[in-house]
């Protein structure tokens, strides 16, 4: 079993952390998108601040891969936009998953 893919659907924060974690154990995510790019959804209220901090926005094992990247974390303390979140956090993501 463990030469089959694990099928993630959806490449939303939700998709692109459970791809995250699924590569963090040696598997092989397939992100499935319905959307044009990852966080597509997020994208249709990009004006609008999210209600919770960046220090609660990044999955751990979505952190690692980033960090690996050289991506560096935003303020911990900040709201992002959700044009921000994509932006600075799924949208890198999914190039680091190979999305």
């Amino acid at each position: 079993m463990s030469e089959l893919p694990v099928v993630v659907v959806g490449a939303g924060p939700i998709g692109l952390a459970a791809a995250s974690e699924v590569l963090e154990r040696g598997l092989e995510p397939v992100v499935l998108e319905r959307g044009s790019r990852a966080g597509a959804s997020v994208a249709q209220w990009n004006h609008v601040r999210l209600f919770s901090p960046w220090s609660e926005l990044v999955d751990p094992a979505a952190g690692r891969l980033l960090e690996a990247t050289g991506w560096e974390h935003p303020a911990a303390e900040d709201y992002p936009t959700g044009q921000e979140w994509v932006a600075r956090y799924l949208a890198p993501l999914a190039a680091a998953l190979g999305e």
